[in-house]
């Protein structure tokens, strides 16, 4: 896993950050790339990478990366886990004609764009977000995939395109302003989302979607944004338990298994739950020495059973097991660190857990870990969530759009409670939250055309939270594992993993009680226990631990601006009850500290 920065400017300019202010940006990426970094400065084009060593540990996978020829160039953070399938392909079409130089996934995308272009984007299975360019024809081409595993960030100047992989990257930049997106800041409020569709949290700050490619053609400007990836609508010819059962485990098995593939040591996250025990169960199948980790609370304050479940798996499938065990005193410190140094504010709680993880993990040298993110959206997990969607579907009295159901139903602050906790300027620049509830509306009425006519009203709900929720998980991942200099992998999260369970029917997957299928797939080699187990969000007592932080409310300027007086006044007095307002709160007033204070 790496981090990669790109300018491309028009023909005939130059990029209009000096070398070395761009090697500063590329710097801002280091946490990603520790083990290198490459820099191609030259006419209109400037490409820089770090490197995250995982496959061809070797010299010969740094970056940029050339054809032999010299026309195609590529800086790429991602995991090909076809590798071998497009490498044969490649041979067979007499593409590689010289061989290939190393055994680096960043030279299986590069030439399989040589020999199919833009196309060769739909055929990478794997997490990646890559940037290449076309020295002939002088065309940027930029690329994320499907499930948004991997982020991709740009901005378009008057005279070039800026990208890289993290935002902050992209604000070193000595002609690239820091503002924020107020409408934005008022739907991460609701959503916990920096990021909803192309938007951010910064003005003129954009994200390539999951599945979407963009060129830059700097012969005469012009961006284009196209999607190369369509999610499947549900299958109309009928399934049985059985075989749904059935594909779903030989798809999962496959995943999990392709997921392994690395030239450095793989571990993985155990919860104690379904989702990560099937990972280690599948995992320690391929290894008698599989590392597993646990976090929680510290102290007495683990909720009852977290640490247990996970032990019991470990001890059934005979893995090396580690609990990281977290206090109030290391949750406050770690929560301002990451905002700071992350230049976002958090999604949830659990995203500190997971970067206290990550680095036990990178203490005793590994670079890999494995994670269940993508079990619910795509397998219908959310029993809560599922059950309210069927009753808004059967209630036509209630007069919604299924949109607003949806923004109202996951809303940590809920629309209506804007205009008395934002102060006047802040509601006024966040246009009354008319961007939250058109986002929405649109997204589902994506849903809607993406389950096909076979699909049903509740197939469409679900489909909108795997599209709402999903990339934000990953990205959550992504970050908080990336700050340690770990790679995340979700084999879940998967393209074809996806392909199976967006095309079973709703009743497979949801009858009352949640994933119904894929705990039919592993029923014979999950425990009861673990079967048995009620899904649980939160592994730490962060409403709690909030009051040790209430008083930034009273003294961050960003706050006091943005906020209204009185609520946040309330809020800062009582945190831990009023935990719904004060962890979105908190974290933008942090956020926007860091930024601007």
């Amino acid at each position: 896993m790496c981090g990669l920065l790109g300018i491309a400017a028009l023909r005939g300019r130059i990029p209009s950050a000096s070398m070395v202010a761009f090697e500063n940006m590329r710097d801002c990426l280091g946490h990603r790339g520790p083990d290198g970094a490459g820099l191609w400065y030259h006419e209109n084009l400037a490409l820089a990478h770090r490197r995250l060593a995982v496959r061809d540990t070797s010299k010969a996978g740094l970056q940029p990366m050339f054809t032999r020829d010299g026309r195609f160039s590529v800086i790429y953070n991602g995991e090909l886990y076809n590798d071998a399938e497009l490498r044969a392909e490649l041979a067979r079409l007499a593409a590689v004609p010289d061989g290939f130089q190393t055994t680096c996934d960043t030279e299986t995308v590069l030439l399989a764009f040589a020999a199919w272009g833009p196309r060769a984007f739909e055929r990478l299975r794997g997490m990646f977000a890559v940037a290449i360019y076309d020295h002939r024809e002088h065309i940027l081409h930029m690329a994320r995939d499907p499930l948004g595993i991997k982020p991709l960030y740009y901005h378009l100047g008057a005279h070039e395109v800026t990208f890289a992989s993290d935002t902050r990257a992209l604000l070193a930049h000595p002609g690239i302003e820091a503002l924020p997106n107020l409408p934005m800041a008022s739907a991460y409020l609701t959503t916990l989302q920096s990021t909803l569709g192309r938007h951010t949290l910064f003005h003129e700050l954009w994200a390539l979607e999951p599945g979407q490619r963009a060129s830059f053609d700097a012969t005469n400007g012009k961006f284009a944004l196209q999607q190369f990836y369509r999610p499947q609508p549900v299958d109309a010819l009928p399934i049985q338990p059985e075989e749904a059962a059935e594909r779903v485990h030989e798809v999962l098995a496959d995943s999990i298994d392709q997921h392994l593939c690395a030239d450095v040591p793989v571990a993985a996250l155990l919860s104690g739950g379904i989702d990560s025990t099937i990972i280690c169960r599948q995992t320690s199948e391929h290894t008698s020495d599989l590392h597993t980790w646990c976090a929680g609370a510290a102290g007495g304050e683990e909720r009852p059973g977290d640490f247990e479940f996970a032990r019991q798996v470990a001890q059934e499938i005979g893995s090396h097991h580690e609990e990281v065990r977290i206090d109030k005193g290391r949750f406050l410190h770690d929560w301002q660190k990451l905002v700071s140094r992350g230049g976002v504010p958090l999604s949830t709680p659990n995203e500190i857990a997971i970067q206290a993880v990550a680095r036990d993990v990178q203490s005793i040298g590994y670079k890999v870990i494995l994670s269940g993110e993508g079990a619910d959206e795509l397998f219908g997990g959310y029993e809560l969530s599922l059950q309210a969607a069927s009753d808004f579907c059967a209630t036509p009295a209630d007069k919604r759009s299924a949109g607003r159901f949806q923004l109202d139903a996951a809303a940590w602050v809920a629309p209506h409670q804007k205009p008395h906790l934002l102060s006047a300027d802040a509601w006024t620049g966040a246009c009354s939250d008319q961007f939250l509830f058109d986002h929405f509306d649109e997204t589902f009425a994506e849903c809607q055309q993406e389950v096909g006519p076979a699909g049903t009203d509740l197939d469409a709900h679900l489909r909108f939270v795997r599209k709402h929720n999903l990339s934000g998980l990953l990205t959550r991942l992504d970050r908080s594992t990336m700050v340690a200099s770990v790679e995340g992998r979700t084999p879940f999260a998967d393209e074809r993993v996806a392909a199976v369970a967006d095309s079973l029917p709703m009743a497979i997957k949801w009858n009352g009680r949640g994933k119904a299928v894929l705990r039919d797939a592993w029923q014979d080699q999950i425990p009861p226990a673990i079967m048995a187990r009620k899904k649980s969000s939160f592994p730490l007592p962060f409403q709690s631990w909030m009051e040790g932080l209430g008083w930034r409310l009273e003294t961050s300027p960003f706050a006091r601006s943005f906020f209204a007086d009185d609520l946040r006044q309330k809020v800062a007095a009582n945190p831990g009850e009023l935990w719904q307002l004060a962890w979105p709160m908190l974290n933008l007033s942090l956020w926007g500290d860091a930024w601007w204070s």
